[in-house]
């Protein structure tokens, strides 16, 4: 689970990529949680990152 967020290009300390700054997240923590994600991504025609990140 860990893996594919950090590929996505997302932290799960919620700090920013460029680490200017701190804005916590919610993500998914167990591997069902995370393909509830893809799905929910799929479905609406969004990227991973966009639907995790808020960008709905």
């Amino acid at each position: 689970v860990v893996a594919e967020l950090l590929d996505a290009g997302l932290r799960f300390e919620g700090f920013e990529g460029c680490g200017c700054g701190r804005e916590p997240k919610p993500r998914p923590r167990t591997r069902r949680e995370l393909v509830a994600c893809h799905v929910e991504a799929s479905r609406r025609g969004v990227r991973l990152k966009d639907l995790l990140d808020g960008s709905r």
